[in-house]
């Protein structure tokens, strides 16, 4: 749901934004204060300024205790022709806008020049995510001890609940009480926060995969406080988390099987004319007997040496977002996925490995994740029957996926549940957009179908293609979500666009 998309497209120089001590504090808590903007590290270079601003820990008691949100900023470059500010969040959960935009700073060309000429971007951080204070650590030891997300016997699910209770009190000891507080609904309230300390013109907002949560969230408690709206690669918070774990199970098993298809022909494969889902199923075969060894990670420290088939999948599902390579973010698309399948066949997986977590890594994808998405059940025949069901609709990838992640590691997590799913609908006064490709590896394309039910009023706009999101792929469809934003102008009803 954007995880893995913010993190392939992160900067090295986000720790250095962690203790930048020159950055704005924001320190005055009248909500319509403007923003103190900062110098950000000479890693970030002097294009973008940093800040933070003050919310409540608890929107239940906002005369509480305070906490911070980091944001940033970069100029539009086209001051004469601006339009406002156009506030921007990769998804995730813990994915940090302030690192995208970063990157925009240093001349990415993520962001198309009629975006960059018309709006100062404003990268944002929920709480707990990024440059936000407090941060959410937990232990990395037991991160890097992950227990069987695919228990086979009861002993074993209760050795899954036990490790995933130990790692959350691990998480409350390292972050505080801030971890019984990152729920959307009090990141949305955050987000009017920052819309008032901008100077309380009606928002812009582009959000991404869990950004689009975030977007709707807003919508939903502040109808009237918005300009545009752009929600692409939708995430609807109304399903249970078995039902979200079904349906992105077939969303990764679609683009596999497309992905299967691509690389028997494609001469940028390197397994053109062989058989990738065998070689898949014999990578996961093995796995499931013994970790796979990561020879390259054992010299390196960077990864993981050895692990198992729910890393392995869980690594190309995220591999699968992007089909073509985007230069200089370590993005290689399908090629890149071929290849390290190519490798780890022949005995070398590192290429495939989840990354070694360290004092500093933040788990902000599962804390908020527990606190939106946990299961509705906790005892073993319950996730027995899921893994059963998902195993049969996605015979090569297993089940395994984000919202299964939550379903298998929230069991025992020690948090609260705080914003279980609810039927809603969100009534904004403007027209929000709605993008989704037809096969996103991550947020099904019936998830969008979905999100137009319960937003009344909105566009969908459908991109017939692959890949997670479509903003960040070039082309007809990050064009249209452009003039959007420009125009504050949606298209007509029904509009599909090529790949």
């Amino acid at each position: 749901m954007g995880s893995k998309t913010a993190a392939r497209l992160a900067l090295s120089a986000l720790a250095a934004v962690a203790c930048c001590a020159g950055c704005g504090t924001g320190e005055k808590s009248d909500d319509t204060q403007p923003i103190a903007w900062g110098s950000c590290p000479p890693t970030y270079g002097t294009a973008v300024q940093c800040a933070t601003i003050d919310v409540p820990l608890d929107w239940n008691d906002p005369g509480g205790k305070k906490i911070q949100v980091g944001v940033n900023r970069l100029p539009a470059s086209d001051p004469a022709r601006k339009i406002g500010d156009l506030v921007f969040n990769p998804g995730g959960p813990g994915g940090a806008g302030t690192e995208i935009v970063a990157a925009e700073g240093a001349k990415s060309g993520l962001f198309p020049a009629s975006i960059r000429q018309r709006f100062d971007l404003i990268g944002f951080d929920p709480r707990g995510v990024g440059t936000s204070r407090p941060s959410i650590h937990c232990d990395p030891d037991l991160a890097n001890r992950p227990p069987n997300q695919f228990p086979g016997s009861q002993q074993e699910f209760d050795n899954l609940v036990a490790a995933n209770r130990a790692f959350g009190e691990s998480c409350r000891h390292l972050t505080g009480d801030l971890l019984d507080h990152v729920d959307t609904v009090h990141v949305a309230r955050d987000l009017e926060v920052l819309r008032q300390r901008l100077g309380g013109a009606p928002l812009n907002y582009l959000g991404l995969s869990y950004g689009t949560e975030i977007g709707a969230e807003y919508a939903r408690l502040f109808p009237d406080k918005s300009r545009t709206l752009a929600l692409d690669g939708a995430l609807v918070h109304s399903q249970p988390a078995g039902t979200m774990s079904y349906y992105e199970s077939i969303a990764f098993e679609d683009s596999w099987n497309r992905f299967a298809q691509w690389c028997r022909s494609a001469t940028e494969c390197v397994l053109r004319e062989q058989d990738p889902s065998k070689i898949l199923d014999d990578l996961v075969t093995r796995a499931s007997q013994q970790p796979l060894p990561a020879t390259g990670c054992q010299s390196s420290g960077a990864c993981r040496n050895g692990f198992d088939a729910f890393d392995l999948l869980t690594s190309i599902q995220g591999q699968l977002i992007f089909k073509d390579p985007i230069p200089g973010f370590g993005t290689e698309g399908w090629p890149g996925l071929a290849a390290a399948l190519d490798q780890a066949r022949n005995g070398d997986a590192s290429a495939l490995a989840p990354p070694v977590q360290t004092a500093e890594s933040n788990h902000a994808d599962l804390a908020v994740g527990c606190a939106d998405f946990k299961a509705d059940f906790d005892t073993y025949p319950a996730l027995q029957a899921q893994q059963t069901l998902l195993g049969t609709i996605a015979p090569h990838t297993r089940g395994v996926s984000q919202s299964y992640g939550y379903v298998a590691r929230c069991q025992g997590w020690p948090a609260e549940f705080s914003n279980p799913p609810r039927e809603t609908s969100a009534k904004p006064t403007i027209t929000p957009l709605l993008v989704n490709a037809t096969h996103d590896p991550s947020t099904s394309y019936g998830w969008a179908q979905l999100m137009l039910t319960q937003m009344p009023g909105a566009v969908l706009v459908t991109r017939d293609g692959d890949g997670h999101t479509s903003f960040l792929h070039p082309g007809r469809t990050q064009d249209t979500i452009a003039r959007y934003l420009i125009d504050g102008i949606a298209p007509a009803m029904g509009l599909v666009l090529p790949d």
